[in-house]
């Protein structure tokens, strides 16, 4: 998702009364809709370096996938790391990761599920996450 998209939904969420913004005036109290948000859908990028190429006949689609902040990893300061089962898999693009690891800094509840695999293809399309925040 682009950012520019994200941030637009963001910003329409008091429309759909996700925020208690929205209910200002009314004699009810606020509460927040517990459906789950999309955040990301995007490839894994680095699974050649890491666990990833050698985990992906095991992986299904529909699987969990934790999602762990690395604020001292030397090549991006931002980087979020998949993990599946223990074994690294490979990391969120540095182009879409920045809210999602501002996210898990705040101890948001964020959650990553596989959503596509595919083999024989060039190894950044091979596994399809969606990242999604949990109401």
């Amino acid at each position: 998702m682009e950012r520019r998209k994200f941030l637009r939904t963001m910003a329409c969420l008091p429309l759909y009364g996700l925020c208690p913004a929205a209910r200002i005036g009314s004699q009810d109290t606020p509460r927040f809709d517990t459906r789950t948000i999309l955040l990301l859908r995007s490839d894994v990028a680095g699974m050649r370096y890491n666990r990833g190429e050698k985990v992906l006949p095991m992986i299904n689609p529909g699987d969990a996938v934790m999602l762990i902040r690395e604020p001292d990893n030397p090549h991006d300061r931002k980087a979020v790391a998949l993990y599946w089962k223990g074994e690294k898999l490979g990391y969120i693009p540095r182009v879409d990761n920045s809210v999602i690891a501002n996210l898990l800094d705040q101890g948001a509840p964020v959650k990553a599920i596989v959503r596509k695999k595919a083999q024989g293809v060039c190894p950044r399309e091979r596994l399809r996450v969606e990242v999604v925040l949990d109401g």
